[in-house]
């Protein structure tokens, strides 16, 4: 290694990795409530067709979800499965400076390689730092990677699971940057792939990538000793600029990225960017607004606010999942959305008859980074007008989702186990594989 004066990026991110000095309760906390997010929406996954017939084909037993070491496959096909399952609705948890899903790559590639001897603290532990580690990078490289074409679950998740990994397993610093290496070579996942199955194959290949290079470390192999702050690096390549030491670890865990800006946990399977138009449309369904009596409405955004909602007009269910105008139609007709109407074949034809009435808009200010601001102005065909705005939607870190609710989400997937599982994931020794063997089973091992 070389001396504190010649430190390269990487050995500043590893030293960041492997110190435990700003580990606190909070962000262990907040790491237990996206665990308990994490299988539930797992659970929720492995039960559409789609998964189901993913499962069938690559002869997987839904017995031991989320699949671990224990599950008798490979660990790549594992992490692969899991993350494609638990990203699959687009329920899982997402955090702003990444713009992406944290918990599917990071979590399912963490199950992957869970063996006998790793305790539900290292677990979360290592969820913590993966989750740091994305947020920095997001924080550096955001917005411009998704107005690219980059899906950054699949691109820093890549990194951010495999950093995970590497705290999880406990690695020297040389071990890790090696693991971090043979990751960000492998980082990739485009944002066109949105509304279609490919978007939750990115978190499918991003754990199983990170899985990858973590094999490739224990077989002794090594990699480039920096690959974010050399020439042509990672950094360089992807934004096509170098970025400092400072720019990344400066503030590690003060505060954590886990906390500031924090997660966001979803109701629905739809893209955490239309939350603010779900609230502010449910809101104009309570002042009595009905799609069949409006004139014309208007989605206002700040700028590139909706660039994640590209389909103003969806043709299926799964793009429906990145349209406000779906999602609003949907609450202004039936008061809230329906579940099932992201995964229908075509959309309903009233939603072709009635998008004539939307337009969007991008005149509203964003104060606040990690404010999601959407403003429905309605015009109703009596001439009168209403309007409803919402800056922190139910469910982000402002308004957050309670623990309670969480828990009662996950006892609606597993029954009577989610008790047993909510004890596991709240005991610090428990052994990780206990989740997994306590699911499947229905007992305490």
């Amino acid at each position: 290694m070389k001396n504190d004066k010649e430190k390269s990026i990487t050995d500043e991110i590893v030293e960041k990795l492997c110190s435990e000095e700003n580990k606190n309760n909070e962000e262990m906390n907040e790491a237990q409530r996206a665990l308990t997010n994490y299988l539930t929406v797992l659970f929720k996954g492995t039960k559409q067709p789609a998964v189901k017939r993913l499962f069938s084909f690559f002869n997987v037993n839904q017995k031991f979800i989320p699949l671990t070491s224990k599950s008798g496959l490979p660990m790549e096909r594992s992490a692969i499965l899991n993350g494609f399952a638990a990203h699959y609705l687009d329920l899982d948890d997402t955090q702003a400076n990444l713009r992406g899903h944290p918990g599917a790559t990071i979590f399912s590639t963490l199950f992957a390689v869970t063996a006998e001897e790793d305790s539900v603290e290292s677990l979360l532990w290592a969820y913590v730092q993966g989750v740091e580690l994305a947020g920095k990078f997001g924080k550096i490289l955001n917005p411009q990677l998704a107005w690219h074409g980059w899906h950054t679950t699949g691109l820093i998740g890549t990194i951010a699971a495999a950093a995970a990994i590497g705290v999880y397993k406990k690695f020297d610093k040389q071990q890790l940057i090696n693991l971090l290496s043979f990751a960000a070579t492998q980082a990739s996942g485009l944002e066109i792939e949105a509304g279609s199955d490919g978007k939750p194959f990115n978190a499918g290949i991003a754990a199983r990538n990170a899985i990858t290079a973590y094999l490739f470390v224990k077989s002794g192999l090594t990699a480039n000793q920096d690959p974010f702050g050399s020439n042509r690096g990672w950094f360089e390549v992807v934004q096509g600029r170098m970025i400092s030491a400072p720019d990344i670890v400066q503030g590690w865990l003060n505060p954590a990225e886990i906390i500031e800006p924090g997660l966001w946990f979803k109701a629905h399977p739809f893209c955490s960017a239309a939350m603010s138009s779900l609230d502010a449309a449910k809101e104009l369904y309570r002042k009595g607004v009905r799609l069949p009596d409006c004139q014309r409405i208007v989605i206002h955004f700040p700028v590139e606010g909706d660039h994640a909602l590209r389909f103003e007009n969806p043709q299926n269910g799964k793009e429906g999942k990145f349209s406000a105008e779906y999602i609003v139609w949907q609450v202004l007709t039936f008061g809230d959305v329906k579940d099932d109407y992201f995964e229908l074949a075509n959309v309903p034809d009233d939603f072709n008859e009635r998008k004539v009435l939307f337009t969007r808009k991008h005149d509203l200010l964003k104060e606040i980074e990690e404010a999601r601001p959407t403003k429905i102005d309605v015009l109703l065909k009596n001439g009168s007008s209403l309007s409803s705005e919402i800056i922190f939607p139910k469910g982000s870190p402002k308004n957050k989702v309670s623990t309670k609710e969480l828990i009662y989400q996950l006892n609606k997937e597993t029954g009577q186990r989610s008790e047993i599982i909510k004890n596991i994931i709240l005991n610090p020794q428990a052994k990780a594989i206990k989740i997994n063997l306590t699911v499947n089973r229905g007992n305490q091992l």
